[in-house]
């Protein structure tokens, strides 16, 4: 069988082991968007990781260690959104995605606190090295979910009892609280989970699929969306036993559909990977709308600097790049280019400015969105054949090794462009 585990209220789970007062109280963690990446301020705590790896696994974060007045108030408003509330808050409608002040005006009691976010990796990765000794095959899913295959391990008879233990173990060991569930297929596991909140196992055996999965809503599946949601509203499909019913109408829309239909029909024999070649890193961030195009210019350095960090830690020479915008009516530009160079920070610099300046044929509007990213990882450095730009490159290359040395030690604010300070 294949199981699946959710750490229960994660973010808030974690704070509780920094704070034991806090248990049993509502509690929010919070985020937001773009607080202090683009400050000309040093010292803000924002690190990137590659350590823990999967679909929903940020690579750059903020590790806030302030008040909630430093973090989620600016000119005397309150910024931010809830990103996960303990259990206690969620009895009094806290819910993710709510704004900070609607969480506090729906809760005066409420608790909330700014991220840790390297805390939360640190966890998630010694959790992760934990269950590798446990479960034969694992594959991380998000930085609180980890998908399992047990089979030619435990017996599917025995899986039951095999979650338990598991889920106690981790309670005993880690402190944190979580849910498992086990079905024959990747993606009826992963809905069982959810029957299991909070802290409980659902174990579901092939002839236990249909009678669990059919009446349940068509949201309560993994994967569909308000979008397709609405699609299958639209002709009456209420449940997962009437989509299941509904293959023509699936099977009409193509990979999407018909990848869907084979999921919740429990046949999609998707397997659990246990990891991934990284194909490609990449840096977004949502902004306040910016008009100033010398400030998006500094903006892209500064992403730059956060994502040649980010190629430093995996030791390879990308040969894509690519550029996204996005303007504040919806507008869209973006574009890749493939090409070999000796990759560094200031080439980085050099070509993802230039893609800005092809790219960007909105000027009269404000940017609210950028995002940068390479791939085609090669091992090693490449060069387009000048000898003096080898040349250049090569000493560009070592002096953003060295870079990569001290930032290392000491954060990724330790050095910085003078263009970022302006």
């Amino acid at each position: 069988m294949i199981i699946h585990l959710d750490l229960d209220a994660f973010f808030a789970s974690c704070e509780r082991l920094l704070n034991p007062g806090l248990k049993n109280r509502p509690i929010a963690v919070g985020g937001r968007g773009d607080p202090f990446i683009f400050d000309q301020k040093s010292g803000h705590n924002i690190d990137v990781t590659l350590e823990n790896s999967g679909a929903f696994v940020p690579t750059l974060f903020y590790n806030a260690e302030s008040s909630f007045r430093d973090y989620f108030v600016e000119n005397d408003r309150i910024r931010g959104i809830v990103i996960t509330s303990s259990y206690e808050a969620r009895a009094c409608g806290i819910k993710t995605g709510m704004t900070i002040r609607e969480a506090l005006q729906q809760s005066p009691g409420l608790i909330v606190l700014p991220p840790r976010h390297l805390f939360y990796h640190d966890r998630s990765h010694a959790l992760k090295k934990w269950l590798m000794k446990r479960v034969p095959v694992l594959e991380q899913y998000s930085v609180d979910e980890f998908f399992g295959d047990l089979k030619g391990w435990i017996a599917d008879r025995d899986v039951p009892a095999f979650i338990d233990s598991l889920r106690r173990e981790i309670e005993t060991t880690f402190g944190l609280p979580v849910s498992i569930g086990a079905a024959p297929s990747k993606w009826i596991a992963k809905l069982a989970t959810s029957a299991a909140k909070p802290n409980g196992c659902k174990a579901l055996f092939a002839k236990d699929v249909d009678a669990f999965v059919d009446p349940k809503p068509i949201e309560a599946f993994p994967g569909i969306g308000r979008g397709f949601s609405k699609r299958l509203k639209a002709y009456k499909i209420e449940t997962l036993g009437e989509l299941k019913a509904a293959k023509h109408l699936l099977y009409r829309w193509k990979k999407p559909g018909i990848q869907l239909y084979h999921r919740v029909n429990g046949d999609d024999n998707e397997s659990v990977v246990a990891g991934h070649d990284r194909r490609s890193i990449g840096i977004s961030r949502t902004i306040d709308p910016v008009f100033d195009r010398r400030e998006i210019r500094r903006r892209l350095i500064i992403l730059c600097r956060h994502l040649s960090h980010l190629v430093t830690k995996i030791d390879a020479q990308p040969k894509r790049l690519f550029l996204g915008i996005k303007y504040q009516f919806g507008q869209k530009a973006k574009r890749s280019v493939t090409e070999p160079f000796t990759f560094s920070e200031l080439a980085l610099r050099r070509h993802i400015l230039e893609l800005f300046e092809a790219i960007d044929t909105y000027r009269s509007l404000a940017i609210v969105r950028l995002g940068i990213g390479c791939g085609a990882f090669e091992t090693r450095p490449t060069t387009r054949g000048s000898l003096f730009g080898h040349e250049r490159e090569m000493k560009e290359r070592r002096l953003w090794h060295q870079t990569a040395k001290i930032r290392q030690k000491y954060g990724i604010d330790t050095i910085r462009s003078a263009v970022e300070m302006l």
